[in-house]
């Protein structure tokens, strides 16, 4: 089997489990391509977007959504199955984007795709992300940095060339969220530490990373209580899963991306 025929088989079953995985009802065809197959095509395409719009729906209802070990942006960017994006970090402040930064697609009948990966840290998010960001069920969750993975098309009316055009497009930038919202995430603690929660009066506060699929990495207590009962929440915080942190603009759908957080805890708390 050519190269490109086989990565869509790949992809396409790739899509086919996270549809299962995720209780979306999802119907695939054969393809019947004949010739030269680049990977991709208008079908999967459509594939592609139809689920981005199925797991957009289960965040907004606070469920975490399943990737089967990829991300919902390395699902789409993978669309384009002969091409693999490069996801580069930018300056600090982000509004930057050279030349290696950017990947083409550029499919056999269709247009030219773009992929590109904006950094930001807790100086550009406080002078120009803050005002948008949504923070949907949770308190005392302050977003520090981040990456956006962003595509976009050559030659339509609304590509964004730079970090501020896509800032202006944007409508919704949606900060990750326990499944559940703040009273859930409150009892799961009080459920999962071996400390007695309810023993300890003041505040902890934790940092950690939330990648595109939910996952928590590089957990760290930046502000503790005590020695014990500040490891036993770094431990339970590695084995969470959260709803990722997604945005989405005026002409497309919403997309996932890496966002790094600082939740302060507040004590006592308990089960009940």
């Amino acid at each position: 089997m050519a190269k490109g025929k086989q990565t869509c088989k790949i992809l396409k079953e790739i899509r086919r489990q996270i549809a299962v995985e995720n209780d979306i009802e999802f119907v695939t065809s054969e393809c019947t391509y004949k010739g030269d197959c680049k990977g991709t095509c208008p079908k999967c395409e459509a594939e592609v977007r139809y689920l981005e719009r199925e797991l957009e729906k289960r965040q907004r209802l606070g469920k975490v959504a399943v990737f089967a070990g990829m991300s919902l942006g390395t699902l789409l960017t993978a669309a384009a199955c002969d091409t693999t994006a490069k996801v580069a970090s930018n300056s600090s402040n982000g509004t930057e984007a050279t030349q290696n930064d950017l990947r083409e697609r550029d499919v056999e009948g269709m247009v030219k795709m773009h992929t590109v990966a904006y950094g930001f840290d807790s100086t550009f998010y406080q002078t120009v992300l803050k005002d948008k960001f949504r923070f949907f069920q949770m308190e005392d969750l302050t977003i520090v940095g981040g990456k956006i993975l962003y595509g976009y098309t050559n030659g339509e009316d609304w590509v964004c060339k730079n970090f501020e055009e896509l800032i202006e497009d944007v409508k919704d930038f949606t900060a990750p969220c326990f499944g559940g919202g703040e009273q859930k995430l409150r009892e799961y603690l009080a459920a999962q530490l071996k400390e007695d929660a309810s023993s300890y009066s003041g505040d902890v506060e934790v940092s950690f990373i939330v990648d595109a699929m939910g996952k928590l990495h590089e957990v760290a207590i930046v502000k503790g209580l005590d020695e014990t009962l500040d490891a036993d929440i770094a431990s339970v915080f590695e084995q969470m899963e959260w709803s990722a942190a997604w945005y989405r603009t005026k002409h497309q759908q919403g997309m996932n991306f890496v966002c790094q957080c600082v939740k302060k805890i507040h004590f006592p708390i308990t089960n009940e």
